[in-house]
């Protein structure tokens, strides 16, 4: 008992944040009582409002939460709050408001007596003619993801980072999240990075708790949703988890079946959708492969919604599909099969190239549905939305400098010949679409 008391004593002298309480940091996070306040592993966070951003950073110690920032809409200044979990690190979320959209902001985060150097970002406009975006799964601190990580930062266009899960391959070892969020720290300062959970985040002797404390979709700490949608100029993008119950009559299918519901109302405005998840639907690596039981959950209702892309990782390669209805091809494009129109079915992407060791052995012979594959190479995806001419463009970049793979995805028709198809259904040129459709629904009522 006499060595508690000046445990406690001086943890009192320590600034109370808010979500902070005595019982917390003793039994999860005592080292956090003592040590500095400087702020590391800082990144940014965009919740469902364009006007706002979160900025979520580490301390050695406990501190307040405060985040100052300048705009064309004046100085603001607000205190968040901060928490830890089973690790010596304490965690701190705060949220600017009311910034200008499409502008820069400046900000920086710490508190009274210590506080980050100060570092800008530009506000996304929803409205926007142009959004340049890069896309990755699967990514750790392995050199090839260090010149991955290098290649994001070099460039000046994008606008946003996403991730189809694995992301720093922690798997239980916590200082692997401090060292990934380190690396990625100047580039995460200045644009956010939008996640979707993968396996590897299912840590053991942790689960799910390290990436809720560590990412912010929910505006809740120390809790994360992890099913959630973002509008972005001309693209709704979801970001679903293949980690938690998908099937038809779960909450997850049912918040999917909802928004993409909402998203087409919309399509006006924002033409293209695009699921990012972990696990492929159609994959044809042989270390995982493609996964069935969520192929048969949910394709229909990606199919009867008109989802344009789901992008994937979990296998270490790079695929791309044709417009794919129940492993049937629905179209080869043109140019080459490089241009393709929407509503022929989606095109499926497995990106998980971003730096962990290659899944090299592939089935052979190569499915009809593949369009493009290659086992031995890493890199990124950079995806690029066109409001003049209501495309999108994709291309494959590999880390020595060479393109992979690129297509256009565009609104307008190709005006190629084809039937109407059963039911007048749009990009239905046959009856396999529909049979393929029957045939999912039958299995999934099973």
């Amino acid at each position: 008992m006499k060595g508690l008391v000046p445990l406690l004593v001086l943890l009192l002298l320590i600034p109370l944040a808010h979500a902070q309480n005595l019982n917390e940091a003793l039994q999860e996070c005592p080292g956090t009582l003592t040590g500095s306040t400087a702020p590391v592993q800082i990144h940014l966070q965009m919740t469902d409002d364009h006007s706002e951003m979160n900025v979520i950073w580490a301390t050695n110690a406990r501190a307040n939460a405060e985040v100052e920032w300048s705009s064309s809409n004046g100085d603001g200044a607000s205190t968040g709050e901060s928490y830890c979990y089973n690790h010596d690190m304490a965690f701190h979320l705060a949220k600017m408001e009311n910034l200008p959209i499409g502008e820069e902001v400046t900000y920086r985060v710490g508190q009274s007596n210590q506080w980050s150097e100060s570092y800008t970002f530009t506000t996304i406009d929803p409205t926007a003619n142009h959004f340049s975006w890069i896309s990755i799964a699967d990514h750790g601190d392995s050199s090839e993801a260090i010149d991955v990580s290098d290649a994001i930062l070099a460039d000046q266009n994008t606008q946003m980072v996403t991730i189809s899960g694995d992301i720093s391959y922690a798997d239980g070892e916590q200082t692997a999240w401090d060292n990934w969020f380190q690396i990625q720290e100047d580039s995460m300062t200045s644009i956010p990075w939008v996640t979707a959970v993968g396996n590897h985040e299912n840590e053991p002797g942790y689960e799910f708790s390290p990436y809720e404390h560590r990412f912010d979709s929910d505006n809740i700490i120390e809790s994360e949703t992890f099913w959630y949608s973002r509008d972005l100029p001309g693209i709704h993008m979801i970001f679903m988890s293949t980690e938690h119950d998908f099937e038809f009559g779960s909450e997850q299918y049912a918040w999917l079946e909802n928004d993409l519901i909402t998203a087409n109302k919309n399509r006006e405005e924002r033409p293209f959708i695009i699921i990012y998840g972990h696990k492929p639907m159609y994959s044809s690596n042989s270390y995982h492969g493609s996964e069935v039981e969520l192929r048969t959950a949910l394709e229909t209702l990606y199919v009867e919604q008109e989802v344009d892309l789901v992008i994937a990782g979990h296998d270490h390669f790079y695929e791309r599909t044709w417009p794919v209805i129940g492993e049937v091809t629905q179209s080869e494009g043109v140019d080459d099969g490089t241009r393709f129109s929407q509503g022929e079915g989606p095109i499926h992407l497995v990106i998980g190239i971003a730096g962990r060791s290659a899944y090299e052995d592939l089935d052979e012979p190569q499915p009809e549905w593949s369009a493009w594959r290659e086992n031995s190479t890493y890199g990124w995806t950079r995806l690029v939305y066109h409001g003049d001419s209501r495309e999108l463009s994709f291309t494959h970049h590999r880390i020595d400098g060479t393109i992979g793979d690129s297509f256009t995805l565009q609104e307008a028709s190709l005006n190629l010949e084809k039937d109407e198809g059963i039911l007048g259904v749009p990009g239905f040129g046959s009856t396999i679409p529909i049979l393929a459709l029957v045939g999912a629904a039958l299995k999934r009522l099973r």
